[in-house]
């Protein structure tokens, strides 16, 4: 390893005890699973050095102390200005990005094609803790997708919710992508308006679940596969199969103490599944 760990034995989950030390190493049995699904993506980390009871900050740009090795991608601001974000490229710098104690968010796009993103994702977000209605979103996403003839991953987000994946071929920008994820959500939430909404102010939910199409917009990110979540026994978001989705599933079901019983990784092959969205495009026409 090209780097010394810090702080080993800080604390970080309190009640489960779970260290840093087991933090990073978690991260380091995970390796193989998790670099493939994040390489060579613009990364956020969503901080919390002093463990869950300290500050939680964003942090998107790749601070002066990080080493040469950590590679980099600058990004252009609207204000025409621009940040270097880190990219994790190998164990090395997973490990160190791991290091720095936080949620790894990724952006949709690669690198070689920042603007073109290759993953469609929804975020299902209860309004309060009503899971089955989550899971329920979960399946009518998949029918719509089927219609369209499109591959559907899913996500446990170890937070509140699920990720519903499309891997996509990099061939529209954002906003293309964007607006076709609108109409799909809105398709889904005008079949029970009294279930689902995509109105992004909590305030006017009124204990719907969200179906967040906002997050393929250019800069967004996802929260990554296999990233810990600040809460207490450390759940992680999980990628899961669509029979998973039952009652028995909840959202930090899976964490750092029992993710490696686990003899499904359902992501394996979700790259080699990307489509093209070019046929979909117009067949949405049909339902809208």
């Amino acid at each position: 390893m090209k780097f010394e760990i810090t702080n080993k034995n800080k604390i970080l989950f309190p009640e489960s005890e779970i260290s840093k030390e087991d933090f990073i190493n978690y991260y380091k049995k995970i390796s193989k699973k998790i670099i493939p699904l994040i390489a060579n993506r613009p990364i956020t980390l969503q901080r919390f050095p002093d463990g869950i009871e300290g500050e939680i900050f964003f942090q998107k740009k790749a601070m002066e102390y990080y080493p040469k090795w950590i590679k980099t991608v600058s990004i252009k601001k609207q204000d025409g200005s621009s940040i270097d974000m880190p990219l994790v490229t190998d164990l090395d710098s997973l490990l160190y990005i791991a290091n720095q104690v936080g949620v790894i968010h990724i952006w949709l796009s690669k690198i070689d094609k920042l603007n073109y993103p290759d993953r469609i994702v929804f975020d299902l977000d209860p309004d309060r803790n009503n899971f089955a209605q989550v899971i329920e979103v979960a399946k009518g996403l998949k029918k719509i997708l089927d219609l369209l003839k499109l591959p559907s991953f899913f996500m446990t987000t170890g937070s509140k919710g699920i990720h519903v994946i499309v891997p996509i071929k990099p061939e529209y920008v954002f906003d293309e992508v964007k607006e076709f994820a609108r109409n799909i959500a809105s398709i889904l939430s005008n079949t029970d308006p009294e279930k689902y909404t995509i109105e992004p102010r909590k305030e006017k939910r009124k204990n719907k679940v969200y179906i967040d199409y906002l997050r393929n917009s250019y800069a967004a990110t996802q929260v990554a596969p296999y990233s810990i979540r600040p809460k207490e026994h450390a759940p992680i978001a999980t990628p899961i199969s669509f029979r998973e989705l039952n009652k028995n599933l909840t959202s930090q079901k899976f964490n750092i103490k029992n993710i490696f019983k686990r003899r499904s990784y359902p992501f394996n092959n979700m790259d080699s599944k990307k489509v093209s969205l070019k046929k979909a495009l117009l067949d949405i026409k049909k339902y809208i």
